[in-house]
């Protein structure tokens, strides 16, 4: 997988290894002095039985500062669980909280909705699945200054993403004055932000939202179905909850339009659709198309040079052609986090087009929050 594919940070939980076998590097071989950060050189606190690292990356500058500890947590119908859980400050992502076990969503989803709680106080975050994992959720919270200042009094953290069914409960942080300090010590020193990646070849993150209502507005507008005027920026794409005229969330939207040039100069946008009825598709609008409605069309479609089999393409609008795959969760699959795409339908339209990286994940997070399925539930 290329770097300019990955848009969920490395938080690089693989430190657990280091950080857990030099536990025997307690603070108090330091004397009562909290120890300098030191680049690559873990430190232990037992009060809180916290480890610390200042993590270096391939040009050995510290990329992130990592405290670490196993702590228990909700697991639904398994109970309690140890998890691997951090407080982070990275150069990918800033303030992070990382949870690391087995029993977390097996697919990556990029969570706009997500939540930091501090004792019971709700703070928007953003959950995203470590680069290359099943098993390793980050969140960062929107606003990452607050949250960090009010951890040194916080008795309890809980992580919750409706988009990935996970809600740890809550968990005990234990972040006294020594690891606190170390940490704050550690970003500070290291010149690592708390709000906003610092690393200039990171993604931008998304917006950090407060969780949508149940019910929401109903009326259509002359945009479209209620929702579609909400944009929210994912990868430069624009995401939209659409609603139904119960004010409930029928469907999750993410497009990307673009300008082409040339003697008949032209718009054309791509979208992918999770709706209760049809599933995951894809929509190809070219203003410059003037096709018969309904009319089914000879195509074909690779991904990343593939060939994607197992789908129709048909016309939905005079410009708009819709791709119907057989199995929308295999659609999915071959879009991963991120492919160039090529649609070809001989003599009508052919049109090249990345689906970059976040676009599928948040498709899955929002889909998960209101029960879609990538899947049709069309019959015959």
């Amino acid at each position: 997988m290329s770097s300019s594919k990955i848009l969920y940070r490395a938080l690089m939980f693989g430190a657990a290894v280091v950080l857990y076998a030099a536990a025997g590097m307690a603070l108090a071989a330091y004397g009562a002095e909290i120890p300098k950060p030191v680049a690559g050189k873990v430190v232990h606190f037992p009060d809180g039985t916290w480890s610390g690292l200042p993590q270096t990356g391939p040009n050995g500058k510290v990329r992130q500062c990592v405290m670490i500890a196993v702590r228990p947590r909700a697991a639904g119908t398994d109970g309690k669980i140890d998890t691997d859980f951090s407080v982070d400050i990275s150069a990918g992502a800033g303030l992070a909280f990382g949870v690391s076990d087995d029993k977390l969503p097996a697919e990556p989803i990029l969570d706009d909705e997500a939540e930091v709680i501090l004792d019971g106080k709700a703070f928007p975050a953003v959950a995203f699945t470590i680069a290359g994992t099943n098993n390793k959720l980050a969140f960062h919270p929107g606003d990452a200054a607050a949250v960090f200042g009010a951890l040194k009094n916080t008795a309890m953290v809980q992580l919750r993403a409706d988009s990935g069914r996970l809600d740890t409960g809550p968990i005990v942080l234990a972040m006294h004055d020594d690891s606190y300090s170390w940490l704050k010590q550690c970003g500070t020193q290291f010149k690592i932000a708390l709000d906003k990646p610092t690393d200039p070849d990171a993604p931008v993150l998304p917006v950090a939202y407060p969780r949508s209502p149940e019910i929401g507005p109903s009326q259509p507008t002359p945009a479209g179905p209620p929702g579609i005027e909400d944009k929210r920026k994912i990868s430069g794409w624009d995401a939209s909850e659409l609603r139904g005229d119960d004010g409930r969330v029928q469907a999750c939207m993410i497009r990307q339009h673009y300008g082409e040039g040339g003697p008949q100069p032209h718009r054309i946008a791509t979208f992918l659709i999770v709706s209760r009825t049809k599933g995951l598709t894809m929509l190809l609008k070219d203003s410059a198309l003037h096709l018969p409605g309904g009319a089914t069309i000879d195509a074909t479609l690779k991904l990343d040079d593939k060939p994607f089999t197992g789908f129709l393409a048909q016309v939905e609008g005079a410009d708009e052609i819709a791709i119907f795959p057989d199995h929308g969760a295999a659609l999915a699959t071959a879009l991963g986090d991120g492919v160039s795409a090529h649609f070809d339908a001989t003599k009508i339209e052919t049109v090249d087009f990345p689906v970059v990286a976040g676009v599928v994940p948040w498709l899955r997070a929002c889909s998960n929050r209101w029960g879609l399925s990538f899947e049709s539930n069309v019959k015959g």
